[in-house]
């Protein structure tokens, strides 16, 4: 929990170092700005969204009024956003991988995920039951002439195609099988530069454990 007080008028997402050891706050406007974006590392959640019974995925396009250049109007992954801090009484705390992502997907698309700490108990809400339900199942630094984040990627289990935009950044939603949203991503150039590697790690994960 960071000591300092911060402003409630800036939001603060996770200042880190290569490996994913937390430095502390720091401002998302200042995290994005030219010549900081790609030297300071900082915490994000990213996840794909799979539609069991239809077995496709879905993609949402960003708002195109949003600050970020590199995502305003393009196709994305499922759901994702930066870590922010949240106020608890006089002290200030971030938000995990797996509250992040929670949080995200019920702001972002209006879905309510059951997040599991364990690969067992996801697989058993998966299979077992009709539960919306996430798993962050790997982290790793992604960086690139645009970005340098250190990621919590997750796996989203929906039973359910219906969405709704919450938060005003996300204004279209589309679900693609598996031949679809190859298709998609090689013939589309309005995309967000991670989406193909989502893509790919995510059914390699839903290939090898949600068989």
């Amino acid at each position: 929990m960071s000591k300092k007080l911060l402003r409630d008028d800036i939001e603060y997402i996770v200042h880190c170092d290569r490996g994913g050891n937390v430095i502390g706050p720091i401002s998302k406007e200042h995290a994005h700005l030219n010549g900081v974006r790609t030297q300071l590392t900082h915490y994000s959640t990213w996840s794909m969204v799979y539609h069991w019974e239809s077995g496709k995925y879905g993609i949402q396009r960003k708002n195109p009024q949003m600050k970020d250049e590199f995502s305003a109007g393009r196709w994305d992954m499922g759901v994702a956003g930066h870590n922010c801090y949240v106020r608890e009484g006089d002290s200030f705390r971030f938000l995990d991988f797996e509250e992040n992502l929670a949080k995200e997907a019920r702001e972002e698309i209006g879905i309510d995920i059951t997040m599991t700490k364990s690969q067992n108990e996801f697989i058993d809400l998966v299979h077992k039951t009709k539960t919306p339900s996430g798993f962050i199942f790997d982290k790793f630094l992604y960086k690139t002439e645009e970005n340098n984040e250190w990621v919590g990627l997750g796996f989203i289990v929906v039973h359910d195609t219906t969405t709704e935009f919450i938060d005003n950044e996300v204004v279209d939603f589309q679900w693609l099988t598996l031949v679809e949203l190859a298709q998609f991503l090689k013939e589309n150039n309005n995309i967000c530069s991670p989406l193909p590697l989502v893509f790919e790690k995510a059914e390699k994960f839903r290939t090898e454990i949600l068989k």
